[in-house]
């Protein structure tokens, strides 16, 4: 399911246009908390984005998705103004796409996942949904997440999951002839890159439209995405409404 690299490239000057658009030249919301990231503001949400950007231009990705190296994004850019930021963003562009080149597949769709994810983090601070409709951003954000899903859940014997959206139709991850049995979800796209992104929490996971016992399988929500996230991806411990 995963999107060639100029498919995912061109999905991410897409997410960037769109965060451009919805930030640039507004007055009053650097400040703003963002609340599917605690502890981070509008401005501190753009300056990762941005930082990313630097960070891939950079080579500097060993601890990519990693906490410290998205703390130190914000650090080093936490003086420059939203607008400055979406700048910085913009200027890194060429370089982040002549760098995608060399990249794998799932490489190139694991930076769309995270950019997605964190454009929609925007918007839920400022109370604005949008985009949440399939696209180009939506078939690469989610083909990294069942390419990596269907990876771990055979590795780690978990039940099989048949996953269907509007964008990716209906998936299996996982070997149905050897995993504990099976359960099957049906949700849009939008709920799909929140589960899977980190932003639902245990409760709110267990709640979605599941066919069959979905408990077996919250070890893909806690330790399975997270462990190829570095620790990055973890359900918030109180729910997330947007």
């Amino acid at each position: 399911m995963l999107l060639p690299i100029g498919d995912a490239g061109a999905a991410y000057q897409l997410i960037f246009e769109r965060v451009d658009e919805l930030v640039r030249g507004r007055a009053g919301i650097a400040d703003l908390s963002v609340p599917a990231c605690p502890g981070w503001n509008i401005q501190q949400v753009v300056a990762h984005l941005a930082g990313v950007a630097q960070d891939v231009v950079a080579l500097n990705l060993e601890n990519k998705g990693t906490s410290p190296w998205a703390d130190a994004q914000v650090a080093r850019l936490g003086a420059h103004s939203v607008d400055d930021l979406l700048d910085l963003w913009r200027q890194s562009l060429d370089d982040v796409q002549a760098n995608l080149a060399f990249a794998s597949d799932a490489g190139a769709c694991q930076l769309v996942f995270d950019t997605l994810t964190h454009e929609h983090d925007i918007r839920g601070a400022l109370g604005e949904p949008g985009s949440r409709a399939g696209d180009l951003a939506f078939q690469a954000a989610l083909g990294f997440v069942t390419a990596m899903g269907d990876h771990f859940i055979r590795q780690a014997q978990l039940p099989a999951l048949w996953l269907s959206t509007p964008t990716l139709g209906s998936v299996q991850l996982g070997d149905p002839h050897t995993a504990r049995g099976h359960v099957a979800l049906n949700v849009s796209d939008f709920e799909a890159l929140r589960a899977f992104g980190g932003r639902r929490s245990i409760g709110q996971l267990l709640a979605l439209p599941w066919d069959g016992d979905p408990t077996t399988l919250m070890p893909v929500f806690t330790d399975v995405l997270p462990a190829f996230t570095n620790g990055g991806i973890q359900p918030p411990a109180d729910d997330l409404i947007e």
